[in-house]
């Protein structure tokens, strides 16, 4: 079960998820950061880190309520770590109470039980702690060979609901804390708890609800654990939990991440001994867990428990035989591919690290090594595109081919316009060369009026300008870039163009002109044909009028027949 999921779209090439998890169970899969799950240990510690809020610890308060709408018997086990929270810890007990949960006891309650068991292991040599899920499940998948350490007993939370399953078998058994890996210890449980919800989770949901914690007033749990049973979500929580004889042999006490690592790293080597070590994922314990509702650091959340842990105590606890509250573990060793170094090497060099040199180790990408990295490219947990230092190098490069390679000239100047930089199309439009102005003032290539006006006014200025000592016609654009201080000029030769605009001008005028000629040729011809065709027709005239004539005169009659013309 991955109980840790990325808001798509919200995820944004910082790879601080990466840099921050031990690990590196985190793959990146089109720029977006996806938890690994067969090598998560489910601490949510990426959720707490990301400044985009992409990750997030699945909420499961939906359960909680549909078993609040049934009217359900739901019993809480609440994690003594709520000592910690901001508000008053009480409020939260009222709350729940006034949202319909029929019982509420403090985990604590049994944690003198799990303590005195943990001292009598002391022949695992060193027997390691295992009320931290998070712990477990670092040793189970990535320390297999060190499984043996772990001490056979279920956690607090597992014991204290089968305390509640034992007494109240119907209800409904919640446990509220700050872990996140609790949710997966439940699926391994799934018979003694029915739901675990963090903090965040539960101060949600209550909002949901519409409580209103100014109109409570604070409730004690049911059952409370004692002063010392209370310190348990502490690092050295175990061991001042425990309120039996003095500590014999030695006890390592390590909390944090990288430090629960090392130490598993050294023990792995043999290079470390002692009786009993007391290891917590997160730092400072569960007070550094990643369900907490506020940002506030692990001292301060300290100093507030230390502060109530004496404010109320219940006296009698259950008692439990051994046998009640073992457990057993799986080793569960990672079967990942082992890229060969050929592999290595050929995704180093596609990212630009040909020789040793190139690996700069630089950490950007959340590996601490770029070898780190190039294997994990290898294995699809990483693209090549994350190494940020090859990404710029690759975006100089191409600029700089842009820059060298376009027609366009450009010139760059500093904000009293001297010169920083020509590239070659414009020194081929002014005939210099760079060495000659750089440095220097514009105003001895060019008049920098248009460079002084982009600077005054703030925003672009466009328009052309003939520089007759080079026959040159160009169209201008020029703009300041504030936050590097520059003023940059980017010049199309227009020359051609204008020339060429110009020839079709006198060409068009050329066109109409003799456009004109013809029409006027074509109309005076026309005239011409017009006066002949009417001449013609009158001689027509007369000679048909004196042929009618003559064949009326040859009819005999004399008489006209009075033909009509």
């Amino acid at each position: 079960m991955n109980v840790i999921q990325t808001c798509s779209g919200q995820c944004r090439d910082c790879y601080k998820c990466v840099r921050s998890c031990p690990l590196k169970a985190i793959r990146i899969n089109q720029s977006q950061a996806e938890v690994i799950t067969e090598e998560c240990i489910h601490d949510g510690l990426c959720t707490s880190i990301c400044p985009q809020k992409a990750k997030e610890v699945i909420d499961e308060w939906f359960l909680m309520q549909t078993w609040l709408q049934r009217k359900e018997e739901i019993i809480i086990s609440l994690a003594p770590s709520y000592l910690g929270l901001k508000d008053e810890p009480n409020y939260l007990v009222s709350a729940l109470y006034r949202s319909g949960v029929k019982r509420i006891e403090e985990t604590a309650w049994v944690v003198p039980e799990i303590s005195a068991h943990y001292w009598q292991a002391e022949n695992l040599n060193p027997a390691l702690t295992s009320a931290c899920p998070a712990l477990v499940r670092l040793v189970e998948v990535h320390y297999p060979s060190l499984v043996k350490h772990l001490v056979p007993i279920v956690s607090p939370m597992i014991l204290h609901a089968r305390s509640i399953r034992e007494r109240y078998p119907q209800a409904k058994i919640v446990f509220i804390g700050p872990c996140s890996a609790k949710k997966v210890e439940r699926q391994q449980f799934a018979s003694d708890i029915d739901l675990v919800l963090t903090f965040k989770e539960v101060f949600r949901g209550l909002e949901q609800l519409g409580i209103n914690y100014s109109t409570l007033r604070p409730i004690q749990p049911d059952i409370t654990g004692s002063a010392t049973a209370r310190q348990f979500p502490m690092d050295s929580g175990w061991r001042k939990s425990w309120s039996g004889d003095s500590l014999r042999g030695k006890l390592w006490v390590v909390n944090g991440f990288t430090a629960s690592i090392q130490f598993l790293d050294a023990l792995q080597r043999n290079e470390v001994d002692g009786n009993w070590a007391e290891l917590m994922i997160c730092k400072g314990g569960c007070l550094g867990g990643a369900g907490w509702n506020d940002e506030d650091d692990v001292f301060v959340r300290q100093s507030r428990l230390m502060s109530r842990v004496l404010s109320h105590q219940s006296g009698t606890r259950p008692s439990w035989k051994p046998k009640e509250m073992q457990r057993e573990f799986t080793p569960s060793p990672l079967t990942n591919a082992v890229p060969s170094e050929e592999e290595i090497r050929s995704a180093l060099a596609a990212s630009g690290k040909v020789f040793p040199k190139d690996e700069l180790d630089c950490g950007a990408c959340g590996y601490n090594t770029c070898r780190a990295k190039a294997a994990a490219v290898v294995v699809g947990k990483a693209e090549l595109e994350m190494c940020i230092p090859f990404m710029r190098a690759k975006a100089e490069s191409l600029s700089n081919v842009i820059i060298e390679t376009t027609p366009n000239g450009i010139i760059v100047v500093d904000n009293d316009c001297n010169v920083i930089s020509l590239n070659p199309a414009a020194e081929t439009m002014f005939e210099c060369q760079e060495s000659m102005y750089k440095g220097g003032p514009l105003s001895k290539l060019m008049d920098p009026e248009n460079f002084f006006m982009a600077k005054d006014k703030a925003k672009l200025v466009v328009n052309s300008l003939t520089y007759k000592d080079f026959g040159l016609v160009t169209r201008q654009y020029v703009f300041p870039v504030e936050k590097q201080n520059i003023i940059i000029g980017i010049f199309s030769d227009i020359t051609q163009e204008l020339r060429q605009t110009e020839e079709l001008s006198h060409l068009k005028t050329e066109t109409l002109q003799k456009a004109s000629e013809v029409i006027e040729k074509q109309m005076r011809v026309a005239q011409e044909i017009a006066g002949l065709l009417g001449e013609t027709t009158a001689e027509t005239k007369v000679l048909l009028t004196k042929l009618i004539r003559l064949i009326d005169q040859q009819d005999g009659t004399g008489d006209k027949k009075g033909v009509a013309l």
